[in-house]
């Protein structure tokens, strides 16, 4: 439980050190948001496919338990596919400009929308990151940790940077920042209390959280990097953010 509330300290302060890099420079291009996006997202699934599967998955045979992982594996891309469709929220693309999701957000405020957005992303990255070291110190463990803790650097910038394009001081922005960040918090604790479950429910919940990661790869991170015709920075990023993670697995 130590290490995994020391790996959720570590990633927070990744995502912090990012924003602060984003409120320096202020600006970036479509073309290198669009790159981070990519090389975050191939991070996230190397992470996922190297840490939370061989988790989830455990052994060589067909059981009962591989079945009840890939309900898990099910159950957690649909929970995240759940939340994204009816808790309302927005995301400002690079340039500032607000995206919104769902049809009604007059009154309502922008602020708090985009912080939910992020809350949801947030969710199974905060229960990788709390589940990593549920088994001990293992390869898996440390791979989920590093990987989150990679990831947050990009992620961080990517938030802060449209803010500041958005019209807002920084220090709105890197208190926003500092918001987002935290919400990194509640998921660790709560994976950090799914790995002191019986090795079954461990099991589910490393396929739950390995199908919400997918899910919010493949449904928003990748199209959103592919939105602005740098559709090639973002593949060859992505393949090196897998790449970065394989590597270190064999470190």
């Amino acid at each position: 439980m130590f290490y995994g509330f020391l790996a959720g300290l570590f990633v927070i302060l990744s995502s912090i050190i990012g924003s602060v890099i984003g409120l320096v420079i202020k600006n970036i291009s479509h073309k290198t948001n669009d790159t981070l996006l990519g090389f975050a997202a191939g991070v996230m699934l190397s992470a996922a496919f190297l840490g939370l599967l061989p988790e989830a998955f455990a052994g060589e045979d067909i059981s009962i338990v591989h079945l009840f992982s890939v309900l898990g594996v099910v159950v957690g891309a649909f929970f995240i596919s759940v939340i994204d469709k009816f808790v309302p929220h927005i995301h400002l693309h690079s340039d500032g400009e607000i995206k919104e999701d769902n049809p009604d957000h007059s009154g309502k405020n922008k602020v708090l929308l985009l912080i939910i957005a992020i809350a949801i992303h947030n969710i199974p990255e905060g229960l990788a990151t709390g589940l990593s070291f549920a088994n001990g110190i293992t390869k898996e463990g440390l791979v989920i940790a590093l990987s989150m803790i990679i990831q947050k650097l990009p992620e961080g910038l990517i938030v802060a940077v449209p803010l500041i394009k958005s019209g807002a001081s920084r220090k709105k922005a890197f208190l926003i920042s500092l918001a987002v960040a935290l919400m990194m918090l509640p998921g660790t604790i709560v994976g950090i209390l799914l790995g002191t479950l019986p090795p079954l429910l461990l099991t589910f919940f490393n396929a739950f959280t390995f199908g919400a990661i997918v899910y919010v790869v493949s449904d928003e991170i990748i199209p959103e990097s592919h939105e602005h015709g740098f559709q090639k920075n973002a593949t060859f990023a992505l393949i090196a953010g897998i790449l970065m993670v394989v590597l270190i697995s064999f470190i």
